[in-house]
């Protein structure tokens, strides 16, 4: 099924998705399933230790947490949905249809998450004289937080190492994937490296009794110590599954083409972040206050960094593939590709030859752009393809189309034949002439629905 397309200005749809996703990561990851287990942690630390400091500094903690997850947590996620089905309706539609069950099972523990935490905060103060109910509730909510892990990663790992899927089409190959467990257990060790991060930071900047401040620092700082091991070795389990030919983009994910001959500056950078969370540990476990109240900020900022590096690693290395062997990053699937070289995209396009009966040159080279090109490039924004082309010929440009795959490994190939490959190197090449800012819009003339 053909989709139109939609172009969000200047950030392009990668950007805009891969920022909502890394804000719903840090939430539903960090917060849902990390920060409400230190809050039941530092429940049970006050009732078995008879410290009332752990049930007020609890509830203290809890309030925040449900307004986040609850709030910004679920419009983020909704945002997925929202964002993806806007800009990539082709892929999230195939991957519906072969990981129906396993998204339906995760929107009902969302549900069910969601029922718990409310159930929790507003049964909170009713539980005083069964306090252990807070706890029992609080990990049991935790438990489906990773259930819901559990599902959505093998639905994410399918799409850097689907491995016979695209020719056997079995689920079970789709969804236990080799990459399934070593991304399960790096999520799982920073959503309890971020959850520490969150409570600690609580815990360092509100008022608490000593010896149960320095009892949670102590616990905080062999969670977080534990949870950065594991996320660290998973990290190396994880590329060890990852095909050899997507790694070799991972450093060129993170720096620009430029700085990336330069690889020292990216191992540098990770190691000196290492550092800083193992200095932090150390602090926690030293119940040295002064000092992690100090570190705490830098510390979560480095967290931040890191998780957008693995989630924007995680999607660029899988280029030229939006699920590898079956479809590319611009949506049209591999089998496609091939049919278009020959026919041609353009007496295919069903929604562009209805919202644009009698199409200029240059509507024919913004719509050819909008498919082939607008997943990575945009026109005047986050790398602009003015700037990619400027320069060159129109002729070099078209020579370059038609070896785009070749050239540059993550590009996917040009879908169309010889005469659109020029209409494109055309509009490319006038987009860079005096007062020649070509239209951004696949569908030029107003758009569907338009009246021009």
């Amino acid at each position: 099924m053909e989709f139109l397309l939609f172009q969000p200005p200047y950030l392009g749809y990668g950007v805009v998705i891969g920022l909502n996703a890394v804000i719903h990561v840090i939430i539903s990851h960090g917060i849902a399933i990390g920060t409400v287990s230190m809050i039941a942690l530092a429940e049970y630390v006050g009732v078995s230790k008879h410290m009332v400091e752990g049930e007020v500094f609890a509830k203290k903690l809890l309030t925040p947490t449900v307004v986040a997850v609850t709030g910004v947590g679920t419009i983020t996620g909704v945002g997925i949905w929202f964002t993806t089905s806007a800009m990539v309706p082709a892929g999230i539609g195939s991957m519906l249809r072969i990981f129906f069950w396993p998204w339906f099972i995760e929107w009902l523990v969302f549900v069910l998450e969601t029922v718990f935490l409310l159930f929790i905060y507003l049964k909170w103060d009713a539980w005083a004289g069964r306090k252990m109910y807070r706890v029992y509730f609080g990990f049991a909510y935790s438990g489906l937080g990773i259930l819901s892990a559990v599902l959505i990663t093998g639905i994410l790992g399918f799409m850097l190492t689907p491995d016979g899927w695209p020719w056997n089409k079995n689920f079970w190959s789709a969804f236990f994937n080799p990459s399934f467990l070593p991304q399960l257990f790096l999520r799982l060790g920073v959503s309890f490296s971020l959850g520490v991060l969150f409570a600690a930071g609580c815990l360092l900047f509100t008022k608490a009794g000593r010896q149960f401040r320095a009892a949670m620092m102590r616990i905080y700082g062999s969670v977080f110590l534990i949870s950065c091991v594991i996320a660290s070795l998973s990290a190396w389990w994880y590329f060890t599954a990852v095909p050899s030919t997507f790694k070799t983009f991972a450093i060129l994910a993170t720096l620009t083409s430029y700085l990336s001959q330069k690889p020292e500056i990216f191992w540098t950078v990770n190691a000196a972040s290492s550092l800083v969370l193992l200095a932090f540990a150390a602090l926690l476990l030293a119940r040295a206050a002064l000092l992690s109240r100090l570190l705490v900020i830098p510390v979560l900022l480095v967290s931040f960094f890191l998780v957008g590096e693995y989630e924007n690693i995680r999607e660029f290395i899988r280029g030229p593939y939006l699920m590898p062997g079956y479809m590319y990053s611009n949506q049209i699937l591999l089998k496609e590709s091939y049919f278009f070289r020959k026919e041609g995209l353009l007496p295919n396009a069903y929604w562009f030859n209805e919202l644009v009966p009698n199409p200029s040159e240059t509507d024919k080279g913004a719509f050819l752009f909008a498919q082939n090109c607008s997943s990575c490039h945009t026109i005047e924004g986050v790398n602009d393809i003015k700037d990619k082309v400027q320069g060159r010929t129109e002729d070099g440009i078209a020579v370059i189309l038609n070896h785009t795959n070749d050239m540059v490994p993550f590009m996917p190939p040009f879908s169309g034949n010889g005469e659109e490959r020029h209409i494109l190197a055309k509009f490319l090449f006038q987009l860079n002439l005096k007062g020649g800012n070509g239209p951004s819009s696949p569908y030029p003339r107003g758009g569907p629905g338009s009246d021009e």
